[in-house]
């Protein structure tokens, strides 16, 4: 009755082939029939297609009863391969049906962005979570977008997008339809007519914007934008391998086989499989409340492969994914995560080999989520900031903060965390990523310096000579930094050895509402103290960084901030001894206006100059090195025989000998320092350049303890475990050519050290 032809036409097509069976099938069919052929020989498509289904006449109750029946085979608890290759399959044919009718461009409904692509993501969605979520399982597809955004599987931008432009697309059809009262998809070739449709949808003419042109444009905008977000969904699904690796298919299985899991994980390196299986899982499961996890589950089985392979390459798969969970869960939204992986694998392999090789990185990821940043940035960026970029960023951030304690961590922590991804990733040699940690903390201590002079002032008055509050125009104090401070090659974890002098005695005078004055020495001493106090202080972020003032005249007995005066007699007088002397080599003015700084160079170049340097110099500075050595592990790079400090020593004690001849030697720098012996024939340019490059492995290995965050952090681990993440971390071939490459430069360190003490003894 409904198709039959009259003269005004038929009431509605009807379509009986989706029936059991198809057009071979019988018309009218049982229940149980039916049930017993979708369940024994029904396809993905077939699935797709009850998801519109609902009963809509005859016996409704009947009906119900049966697409009730029919639900867990509709929504199952997972998409494996042959379902996601069969809404492919068949996504590919009608794509390819409609390119063949050549009416691909013009066709709003198969046509590329059009309302089938539309109809098939949210057909995707709905089949991916109905079989957890019963609220998605609607036949009406503005609603099921509704729904898919309500729990979770769409965001409210894409749900969006998809809604308005499935809306728009329907809208054209419709009039595209009542024009020319045929069941018609195709956009009318004609430009007459095609303007007619753009009024119909409710475009106007208008001089400077005609409807025809409007209404292409946005036709266009809105098809491409469709394609856009539909294969950002659908990325990995509907990609063209036909076969989708079994990992992916594990992740979303909801109960796997415990032979499977063992068969999918054993081959990565994974020791407790069943441990690391439920680390898997853990990484799908998002912990904020209102994040989806079923769209977490989705992008994490996208990069499945990828990721195990990644982590088979680590020394140890097992940590390296329980570290990686623990970063994951502390940055909140994981789908981001997978999805950043999905599009962004050098990210991935960045993460993993921060997770495999680097606690100490991961855990300022664990406690600092909102630098993962950093983490992209360090990446894209092709250097590492410079100290004048580091001072300018710091000042922005603490500029009006009414607390800088905070301000200051974070800013060690991002800076840190940039400069080690650099690092592990090899895109810095290791002088200047010393450097870099070194600008890092000398920023730091001049803010910290600078932030605590106006309220000294208040209370103890300006010093004299001083016109102004602000510290820039104070001209009395210097901050020396020493030891590796001083020479612009600290470590993750280096102490800051630093000396603090003013210019001159005197007293201060009263500023604002202040009436009293006091000593030079009290007002800088003071000073000082707020200064070491602030950096040392441990507070819920832990210590900023650990200064050490002790290498002052007198040392701990001694005032905390000296006048360039007490200073110079301390020297000159013959007190200051000869460990304090070779101290100074090292010695960098980081804090202090340019006159300060310059005064205070011109002291210690005044101090080094009336001391001579003979043999007995020469043996005391190995009697000391030897000393050194009596404490320290064997396997000790920095302390023991061989190690960094002979290599230090050999440079400072030339420095000593040459610098009255030589004043350009006298750099804080070890490699500097040894360049300029070299260049200028104190030592020989060919140990020069072994010094050099021993130097720098060696260090280079001590950073990557560092990092590694070892116990011991100057000593070669002895469990191969950790040698292996070592050799990982470094990009080395193998823990064995570490340890045969340390031995082997400590050796020759030590045969040229003894050699070259004899030559700075003549």
């Amino acid at each position: 009755l409904l198709t039959e032809s009259t003269e005004l036409g038929i009431a509605y097509r009807v379509d009986l082939r989706l029936r059991p069976d198809g057009m071979q099938g019988p018309a009218v069919t049982t229940i149980d029939s039916a049930w017993r052929y979708y369940d024994t020989f029904g396809r993905t498509w077939e699935r797709q297609a009850f998801i519109k289904a609902r009963a809509i006449a005859g016996d409704r109750a009947l009906g119900q009863e049966f697409l009730e029946r029919m639900q867990p085979w509709i929504y199952q608890r997972y998409l494996g391969r042959a379902d996601i290759a069969g809404i492919r399959a068949l996504k590919q044919k009608i794509e390819q049906k409609a390119r063949r009718a050549g009416d691909d461009l013009r066709n709003v409904k198969t046509g590329h962005g059009g309302i089938r692509d539309i109809e098939f993501v949210i057909q995707f969605l709905q089949l991916l979570n109905g079989g957890d979520l019963p609220e998605v399982r609607t036949p009406n597809t503005l609603d099921a977008i509704v729904a898919l955004e309500r729990v979770g599987c769409l965001t409210h931008q894409e749900a969006s997008l998809l809604e308005e432009n499935y809306s728009f697309l329907r809208k054209v059809e419709h009039r595209l339809q009542m024009m020319f009262d045929l069941q018609t998809h195709t956009l009318p070739e004609d430009a007459r007519e095609l303007r007619k449709l753009a009024i119909r949808t409710g475009y106007e003419d208008r001089p400077e914007a005609p409807a025809l042109e409007a209404f292409q444009a946005d036709l266009d905008r809105r098809t491409e934008l469709n394609r856009r977000v539909l294969d950002h969904l659908l990325h990995d699904a509907f990609s063209d391998d036909p076969d989708a690796a079994p990992e992916t298919d594990l992740v979303l299985d909801p109960d796997p086989d415990a032979e499977w899991v063992t068969e999918i994980l054993r081959p990565y390196g994974f020791t407790d499989v069943s441990a690391a299986y439920d680390n898997l899982q853990a990484l799908t499961r998002e912990n904020v409340p209102f994040l989806s996890s079923r769209r977490c589950r989705h992008f994490l089985a996208s990069i499945a492969p990828e990721l195990l392979k990644e982590l088979a390459r680590t020394p140890d798969p097992d940590q390296t994914l329980v570290d990686l969970v623990k970063v994951a869960d502390s940055l909140g939204g994981k789908s981001g995560l997978w999805e950043l992986f999905r599009f962004h694998s050098p990210s991935l392999h960045l993460m993993v080999r921060l997770c495999g090789g680097s606690p100490f990185l991961s855990s300022i990821l664990t406690r600092n989520p909102g630098m993962i940043d950093y983490l992209l940035d360090s990446l894209l960026l092709d250097r590492l900031p410079t100290r004048d970029e580091l001072s300018r960023t710091l000042d922005d951030l603490a500029r009006g903060a009414e607390e800088l304690e905070p301000i200051f961590h974070a800013f060690k922590s991002d800076q840190f965390l940039r400069i080690g991804v650099r690092d592990i990733l090899g895109k810095d040699d290791i002088v200047r990523i010393h450097e870099a940690l070194s600008d890092v903390a000398e920023v730091c201590v001049s803010r910290i310096a600078a932030s605590h002079y106006a309220g000294l002032v208040a209370k103890l008055g300006l010093p004299e000579g001083s016109r102004s509050p602000e510290v820039s125009r104070e001209e009395g104090l210097a901050i020396l930094a020493m030891g590796k401070f001083g020479g612009r090659e600290p470590n993750y974890h280096s102490d800051l050895d630093v000396v603090f002098l003013y210019g001159r005695e005197g007293s201060t005078s009263p500023h604002g509402h202040q009436s009293g004055s006091t000593s030079h020495q009290h007002f800088f001493s003071q000073w000082a103290q707020r200064i070491v106090r602030e950096v040392n202080r441990i507070g819920p972020r832990g210590r900023l960084y650990e200064m050490d003032p002790r290498l002052r005249p007198t040392g701990r007995s001694g005032s905390l901030a000296v006048s360039a005066g007490a200073f110079r007699r301390y020297f000159l007088s013959g007190q200051g001894q000869l460990w304090e002397r070779q101290a100074l080599c090292k010695a960098r003015p980081v804090f202090g206006p340019p006159e300060a700084r310059r005064h205070m160079v011109e002291l210690i170049h005044e101090i080094l100059r009336a001391f001579p340097f003979g043999r007995p110099e020469a043996e005391a500075i190995a009697d000391m090195r030897y000393r050194m050595e009596e404490n320290a592990s064997p396997r000790n790079l920095k302390r023991g025989r061989g190690g960094t400090v002979d290599i230090e020593f050999i440079a400072q004690m030339f420095q000593l000998k040459a610098f009255a001849q030589f004043p350009q030697v006298l750099v804080p720098r070890t490699v500097d320092a040894l360049r300029r012996l070299g260049d200028e024939g104190i030592i020989s340019t060919e140990d020069a350049d072994f010094l050099i490059e021993s130097y720098r492995f060696l260090r280079g290995i001590e950073t990557g303890l560092r990092l590694m965050n070892t116990t011991a952090r100057h000593d070669l681990p002895e469990d191969e475990r950790e040698l292996d993440k070592l050799a990982y971390l470094l990009r080395r071939d193998s823990a064995a050519e570490i340890t045969r490459s340390c031995r082997e430069y400590r050796e020759e360190n030590r045969r040229r050290f003894e050699r070259l003490v004899q030559d700075a003894a003549l």
